[in-house]
């Protein structure tokens, strides 16, 4: 009777064994499986960006009118602000597909000045900004996020501040 206990417990022993070899090679395989999963979603984003740059270069000009004309519009009657408002709506749904893909607009002003996000026009005296600081966006800058990277997609025109002016 003891030798079958001591035989039993020496294939518990094993089958514990057993169970932690397989429990480890579980745990690596779910861990191997949640990696491929966020490899090949970060995969697909950066490739449905880069599917998107062309069309959203071809768009950028269009979103600069758009801009410029809603800044400029004076809205008088209750029918103009209605369409206004339309264009407007219709415009942020296309940002927001647009921030789906990654694509979004460039920090300018109060941004120190980069030439690979900016692209100076001139230097302006400035009392509200310190030197090398952007005062002031002529036309916005876009790029594209892909993961932790940015792909420029259009530099920002700026004006860059050239600190306080001669008192």
């Amino acid at each position: 009777a003891i030798t079958n206990i001591a035989k039993l417990e020496g294939q518990i022993a094993e089958f514990k064994e057993l169970a932690e070899e397989k429990q480890a090679a579980h745990e690596r395989l779910k861990s191997e499986s949640n990696n491929f999963r966020a490899r090949t979603r970060n995969e697909l984003a950066a490739a449905r960006g880069k599917a998107a740059i062309p069309l959203v270069k071809e768009l950028l000009p269009i979103v600069d009118e758009f801009e410029l004309a809603s800044k400029n519009l004076k809205c008088e009657t209750d029918g103009q602000k209605a369409i206004q408002a339309q264009f407007s709506a219709l415009f942020d749904k296309m940002l927001g597909l647009w921030l789906q893909l990654g694509v979004e607009k460039l920090k300018a002003v109060g941004e120190e000045f980069n030439p690979e996000l900016h692209e100076a026009v001139t230097m302006i005296p400035s009392e509200e900004y310190k030197a090398d600081l952007v005062c002031n966006e002529l036309r916005a800058g876009w790029g594209i996020k892909a993961g932790d990277n940015l792909q420029v997609l259009r530099p920002s025109l700026v004006c860059v501040s050239a600190g306080p002016g001669p008192s």
